[in-house]
This record gives C-alpha cells, structure tokens and sequence, in this order.
C-alpha cells in the first residue's frame, strides 16, 4: 500500500523532472497495479512449493532492489519498468499473509485476525499522501522511494522469525487453478468480495475530481472524506471477529453489504437531487467503509475455507479479482465523472448489489 501513496502527491513534480506528460506518469501507477494484480497468480501457484517464509523473503527482496531501481531512474522508461517488477515484488505478502492466519487460525479468530490486516491497510492509503508531501517540503520525489526500500529491509528480521508450514501441496497431488474454480461457493465468495472491494476503489480513485469539480470544495474535502473512512471502517472491523463469532458470518456478511447498499443509495440520491453537500457526502462514506469493514474480514475467511492444499491458491486467486474489478470499475468510473456524482453513485450501487445477489440466501 505504500508502494503505491506515498509518491501520489509527487507526481506533478515527478512529471516536470523526468520532462513527460502527467497521464505517462500515471502510468507509474496503472503498470504497478497490473503486475500487483498478475503477480497473484504467481505467488498463489508457487508459494506452497517455495514455501511461505521463502516467499515473503522474495518478495520483499524484489520490492527493495526494485525502490532503489526506482529512486535512481533516469528517464520515464527506466521507472515504468522498475515499477512494474516492484509490483511483482509487493504481491508477495498480499498472497501469504492471509494463508498463514487461515491456515493458523479458527473461523472466528480469522475473522479478527483478518480485521486486524485490515485496518493496518486502511490507514496507509489515509496517512501515506501526508507523509508524502511533508516529504516534498524538505526533498524530492526519488526520497519516498529510499524510504519504501528501508521500510522493506526493515521487515526481513520479522519475517525469518516466522514459523514456515510444510508445504501442504506435494509431489503428485493436484492442485491447479481449475481445481480451485469446481469449489462454486469459492467462486461466489470471491466474486462477492471482489465487488464490495472494487466499488471501494473506484469510488475513492473518483472522489478527488467529483470534490473539485462536482462539490466544488478544496482537496482538504477528500482528507476529512479519506480520515472519516478509515475511521467507520477501523470502528466496526475491530469487532468484526465478536460480531461474526455471536451472530455467524453469514449474517455479518449480509449486513455489511446492505450498509454499503445504503450508503451506495444515498450517494445516488444527492447525484440525482444534485444536492452538493461535503458533510453528507463524507457521512455516506464513512457508512461504506464501515459496512466493508464488517463484510469483508469474514467474505475473505468464508473464501479462504477451501482444501487446505488450495489454499495459496485460493488467495492469490482472491486478491487477483479484487484487484482487477477494482480496476475495472476503477476504469468505467473515469467515463462517467465527466457527468457528475449520479453515474459514479449507480457504478457503486451496481456493484454493491451483485455483490448482495451473489450471497446464499439465509436459511
């Protein structure tokens, strides 16, 4: 995650420096994400062959060599290419870490753990482009990419320390991608949460350009949005673990996704009604978040209950789909700002929905 906020505020800077256009540079972000996303299926395939600890140790070595590739490119071309292999790199972790609470934990001690993995990821995006511009006021862009390497560096003592699990695929077992897409309520489960997640970004990815040309508001508009976020989404996923354990994550699921549809609905409203107030937009947000919060620990447990040798598998899978529906929305978001906050809203509540139709129906 700070990968890919920590430069966002540079990126003016960055584009003067290396003598490009702002949309090249924004490409420094589109290929990093691509490779995140591909790398999944990657580290999902190999991770059990190569072991977790080994994995997180590659990626991690990838991802500092690749912040220091970065920091002293000369051109733009030089930077898309060290970006993308960094993106390679940083997908390490988003495929093992799930895998070894799963692997470790009980349904409901997942849910909280998973929590927990959570909120540390919803606060990076929040605080990452503050760190970012103090950065700016005292050195250059190339300085954020030095500390990302540090920061990398500094996790190696941590990740030898980490029990390894015998790789639970051996020799002659199957254990393959097509094997992982016959378990359907994996594929529904996933897709659930890829959905609730890929409205997530693409409402974020738009929020800046819906604040200053549809809101009309400064960019101070999208920090208090971005802080009043974390803070629903960090308030409900810390008991996310209870709540699923007392009331069963089916249930919890389900209400987080009708929070999200709600808050998805109000969005449409103001869109519809053009009633251009910051306060209610950040409220609905915040009732978003937290309505992620509470579905998505327990939609990535529920997705994670598979064969335990298709479990690395189940996770790489998981965050590929998120990521590339996040993508997606992200992608048809940017067609319809031109039009205001209705059709962004309806992109949302679309997504939110499905995600709600794709969920077994109580019983």
């Amino acid at each position: 995650m700070l990968a890919i906020d920590l430069y966002l505020p540079a990126l003016p800077y960055l584009a003067q420096e290396l003598n490009t256009t702002l949309p090249t540079i924004q490409g420094t972000i589109s290929v990093f994400m691509m490779a995140l996303a591909l790398s999944q299926l990657l580290w999902g395939a190999i991770a059990d062959r190569l072991g977790m600890r080994m994995t997180l140790l590659a990626g991690i070595a990838i991802e500092a060599v690749t912040s220091v590739a970065c920091a002293l490119a000369s051109d733009i071309t030089l930077l898309i290419v060290f970006r993308a292999i960094q993106g390679i790199g940083a997908g390490a972790a988003t495929v093992v870490v799930p895998v070894l609470l799963r692997r470790r934990c009980s349904d409901t001690d997942a849910v909280r753990a998973l929590s927990w993995v959570s909120m540390a990821e919803a606060v990076i995006p929040a605080v990452a482009p503050v760190v970012g511009t103090l950065i700016l006021l005292r050195a250059d862009w190339r300085f954020c990419f030095w500390i990302i390497a540090v920061l990398a560096l500094a996790l190696i003592p941590f990740v030898l320390k980490t029990e390894d699990d015998e790789p639970l695929h051996r020799p002659g077992e199957p254990a393959n991608y097509l094997l992982l897409l016959r378990h359907p309520d994996f594929l529904r489960n996933a897709l659930l949460y890829g959905l609730s997640f890929g409205a997530l970004v693409a409402f974020v990815a738009s929020a800046p350009h819906l604040i200053h040309q549809w809101l009309r508001q400064s960019p101070t508009v999208f920090a208090v949005m971005q802080v009043c976020g974390v803070a629903g989404f960090m308030l409900v996923a810390s008991r996310g673990g209870p709540a699923a354990q007392r009331h069963g994550a089916d249930r919890i699921i389900r209400i987080g996704g009708w929070l999200q549809l709600l808050a998805s609905l109000g969005l449409v409203l103001l869109g519809a009604l053009a009633f251009r107030h910051a306060a209610a937009m950040i409220a609905l947000w915040a009732v978003f978040c937290a309505g992620l919060g509470l579905r998505g620990p327990s939609a990535m447990t529920r997705t994670l209950s598979v064969p335990p040798e298709l479990t690395s598998l189940a996770s790489g899978f998981l965050m590929f789909l998120a990521m590339i529906l996040a993508g997606i929305g992200t992608q048809i978001a940017g067609f319809l700002l031109r039009y205001g906050m209705l059709p962004v809203a309806l992109l949302m509540t679309a997504m939110t929905l499905a995600s709600l139709l794709l969920q077994k129906p109580a019983p």
